[in-house]
């Protein structure tokens, strides 16, 4: 991996304000997807939907433990921005 670069698939949930800052589609190897509502029941929803494994990076306690409950591992904001600065 290229610092500043994951080497994997990643998905980017936006929600509210925030999804005017980026269209949604994929590319570069990075999916956006703008939730309809909810950002954590959008995040849950691709969790839930993917084929393969599954890290969610959130600092909330409450969509960690529900994106365990699907088998996802889980991790920090601290832990991304580590492995990007890497």
């Amino acid at each position: 991996m290229d610092a500043g670069r994951i080497a994997e698939h990643a998905v980017v949930v936006l929600e509210g304000a925030a999804r005017r800052g980026a269209e949604a589609g994929t590319t570069g190897g990075v999916t956006v997807v703008h939730a309809p509502g909810s950002g954590d029941d959008t995040l849950i929803t691709v969790a839930a939907d993917a084929t393969g494994p599954v890290t969610l990076v959130s600092a909330d306690r409450e969509l960690r433990q529900r994106a365990e409950v699907l088998g996802a591992d889980v991790a920090g904001p601290g832990w991304l921005l580590d492995l990007l600065d890497g």
